[in-house]
């Protein structure tokens, strides 16, 4: 079973993921990194089947990345949301009869 989760505060805010990898009752791998930075000010955390994790999240962090560069200013936090957001919606509709997709995901951002 895996784990993320996040918890906001005043002037804080805690990402907190396992770092296990498993599928049924086999450990693949024991130092499985979950959270990902998207730019200095936001990370993402995720959940779900590695390979769906892992490029689903990338594609994420380059495409905010590729925004800052075409437009020379980085997303607001509820951008890059509302983003994730519409990228997974429409993964999770595209793919559900493919896949068995499942994921989880955690975004945490600072406006300065």
């Amino acid at each position: 079973m895996e784990c993320v989760f996040g918890l906001v505060g005043n002037d804080f805010a805690i990402v907190v993921a396992d770092t296990s990898a498993v599928h049924s009752i086999l450990v693949h791998k024991s130092n499985e990194d979950k959270i990902m930075f998207l730019d200095s000010h936001k990370l993402i955390a995720a959940s779900g089947e590695p390979g769906d994790r892992v490029q689903f999240t990338e594609y994420i962090q380059k495409n905010v990345a590729l925004y800052q560069f075409r437009n020379g200013i980085p997303l607001t936090t509820s951008a890059a949301a509302n983003f994730t957001r519409g990228e997974l919606a429409t993964a999770l509709r595209k793919f559900k009869d493919v896949f068995g997709l499942t994921y989880s995901s955690v975004s945490i951002g600072i406006n300065t």
